[in-house]
């Protein structure tokens, strides 16, 4: 079996154990498999493609750096930063790989992009504590960004390549959103359970939108 088939088959495993820990803590601990994700992600990126977009790896080695950090509640800012440089490295490669963008397409666009950027100062403004919620809006603004671009890109040019774009860019609003519920609201296990979907599917998402570009 071809290398690439054993690694994706191992993500989608690990991603459906990781959502079944969730439910079931005391029968699958999510201690050690919430790590692997990214790790496979990234070898079954560079058995993938011929020659390595950097910023691509550099946007899934910020992202595992923040999933470690944020697992460490003492380093919760530390990890927003991390996270929120992901992000930002994520509109680059769509920037990077992007045809000419026109004026109207931008117009259409701008709507949304500021109503998602808005959405958490509505939501989670005082819920959240002061010292952390700059952190949470750089980390937001990059997720709003990356909307903004992945929608604008879909708009311009609609294909294949670009709707795993923009499904990662939707997905990545969704996860956003619910999981900051689950943070500064409620807990729920079943919006937890949602988090872990969404989060491995839109970078899965974004893996198939990098490789789609490199063909």
């Amino acid at each position: 079996m071809p290398k690439r088939k054993i690694l994706l088959f191992l993500y989608f495993i690990i991603f459906f154990l990781d959502a079944l820990g969730v439910l079931f803590p005391e029968w699958i601990s999510r201690k050690y498999i919430t790590f692997l994700p990214f790790p496979i992600l990234t070898l079954l990126y560079i058995y993938s493609v011929k020659k390595i977009n950097w910023f691509y790896m550099t946007a899934l080695v910020c992202t595992f750096l923040g999933i470690v950090l944020f697992n460490t509640k003492a380093y919760f800012k530390e990890a927003l930063i991390f996270y929120g440089i992901g992000v930002c490295f994520y509109v680059i490669v769509s920037l990077k790989t992007a045809k000419v963008i026109p004026i109207k397409s931008i117009c259409i666009a701008t709507v949304p992009f500021l109503i998602i950027y808005l959405v958490p100062l509505i939501l989670y403004s005082d819920a959240v504590q002061i010292d952390i919620f700059n952190y949470i809006m750089f980390y937001v603004f990059f997720v709003g960004l990356f909307f903004f671009i992945s929608t604008l890109v879909y708009i311009n040019q609609r294909n294949k390549t670009n709707l795993w774009l923009l499904c990662s860019g939707v997905l990545f609003l969704i996860s956003t959103i619910i999981h900051g519920y689950n943070l500064f609201f409620e807990y729920l296990t079943i919006i937890r359970v949602g988090v872990v979907v969404t989060f491995l599917t839109m970078h899965f998402a974004m893996y198939k939108y990098v490789i789609g570009n490199k063909k």
